[in-house]
Formats: structure tokens, C-alpha cells, sequence
């Protein structure tokens, strides 16, 4: 009985080993995934471009 004990506590510790990998695999992936390739803070427009909006008539 004592072995089933053993195997139980290292399956149980496989199991955490292979999911704290995993987890930090899919961080690692987030994290590049994230990576700005632009500057966080938007270009500030200076110039007022105006759209022309059609008007929708109602009924």
C-alpha cells in the first residue's frame, strides 16, 4: 500500500510540474504576444480633418 502512496504523490507532482510549465509557457507568450510594437502614448493630430456625414432622413 505504501507504494501506491508513492506513486500517487509523484504523479501528483508531475502533473503540477507540467501544468506550472505550461503556465509559464502561455504567460511567456501573452507577454510577446503584448509587446507594443508602437509607443504607448498615440501621436498627438494637430490638424481637424472634417468628415462629411450623409444625413439619414426619418420617417
Amino acid at each position: 500500500m505504501r507504494n501506491v502512496n508513492f506513486v500517487a504523490i509523484a504523479l501528483t507532482a508531475a502533473l503540477v510540474t507540467l501544468q506550472l510549465v505550461g503556465l509559464a509557457m502561455v504567460e511567456r507568450s501573452h507577454a510577446y504576444a503584448m509587446h507594443p510594437s508602437a509607443p504607448l502614448e498615440p501621436a498627438a493630430c494637430t490638424e481637424s480633418a472634417e468628415v462629411p456625414v450623409s444625413q439619414i432622413p426619418y420617417d
